[in-house]
């Protein structure tokens, strides 16, 4: 269950704008370069998207505050593309907390989502991996053995991933992989993945760059602490996506297979999105009702003015 926080509040009918305004924003950049893009909606496509050269689009919800308590929109977002939602983002909301507790699972045969626990708290993603039917994702965390943040994720809840068939993806954001941004590097990373697949197998690792929550600008003068703002620099040889090819080099010349690699390149995050969506569609089979909306300060407007 969750806490007495009172999430009824204007500002989250807000941000459900602003997603809804981003998913739009989204698609149409993605419609408007045909030739280099292709909307996709499921796992099967993007493998005949990137034999046809162009990249596969798909789009995620960082954080369900954005679903204005509501599990009927986290449907409707469904409806709309979205494949994959971050429970939570730097704060609590109606389903679950950040960093801190518990957690609500969202098994509704309707959603038909990846649940992404990176950000959340220990004990919500405990609870998620104890009741939930489907396989999750960390879209974005590293090993909290090896640097102890509370965004990394540690031992008790790494030891849960096999069995619930999921996946944990290392980031390449500075501040979780040592105090000092400016000292991390991608060997910091590599150490990170193998750590992971060393201890729950690499069927169970892969890639989260988290490129878009990394500030770029090199010019950035650092205070004595190394700290602005709590704004990360990027890692050295891991600006862009373009680096990957040197990254992947990398985990190959640390010992990987070519088949490990694979799977850690796209063939496990592809297993989970396919596992989701079998398990969806059982759901569906076997008869789940969807879970109904209720929500006690709901006001009917009537107009008898005829």
């Amino acid at each position: 269950m969750r806490g007495s926080e009172d999430f009824n509040l204007p500002n989250y009918n807000d941000m459900c704008r602003d997603a809804l305004e981003q998913i739009d924003l989204s698609v149409r950049m993605i419609k408007s370069y045909p030739k280099d893009f292709q909307f996709i909606f499921g796992p099967e496509e993007v493998r005949s998207t990137y034999q046809s050269d162009k990249i596969a689009c798909s789009i995620g919800l960082k954080g369900l505050h954005q679903a204005g308590n509501s599990i009927s929109v986290i449907r409707a977002y469904h409806q709309l593309g979205v494949r994959y939602c971050t429970m939570t983002h730097v704060e609590n909301n109606a389903f679950a907390d950040a960093s801190t507790s518990k957690s609500v699972e969202i098994s509704d045969p309707e959603t038909g989502m990846m649940v992404d626990l990176s950000h959340v708290s220990e004990d919500a993603a405990k609870q998620a991996l104890s009741c939930t039917v489907a396989p999750v994702i960390f879209s974005h965390s590293n090993a909290r053995a090896l640097f102890d943040c509370p965004r990394n994720v540690p031992d008790t809840v790494l030891d849960l991933v096999p069995g619930n068939g999921g996946i944990l993806m290392v980031t390449f954001v500075p501040e979780h992989l040592c105090t000092r941004r400016s000292e991390a590097t991608m060997d910091m990373l590599i150490d990170h993945l193998f750590c992971i697949a060393d201890r729950i197998g690499w069927e169970h690792v892969g890639l989260g760059s988290d490129f878009d929550g990394i500030y770029h600008d090199t010019q950035i003068e650092f205070d004595s602490s190394d700290h602005v703002a709590g704004i990360a620099s990027v890692i050295p040889g891991l600006e862009d996506c373009s680096t990957f090819p040197n990254l992947l080099k990398a985990i190959l010349d640390r010992g990987a297979t070519e088949a490990q690699l694979a799977q850690v390149a796209g063939e496990n995050i592809l297993r989970v999105w396919q596992g989701v969506a079998d398990t969806t569609a059982r759901l569906q089979t076997e008869g789940m009702a969807p879970v109904e909306e209720t929500w006690d300060q709901r006001k009917c407007w009537r107009y008898d003015g005829f």
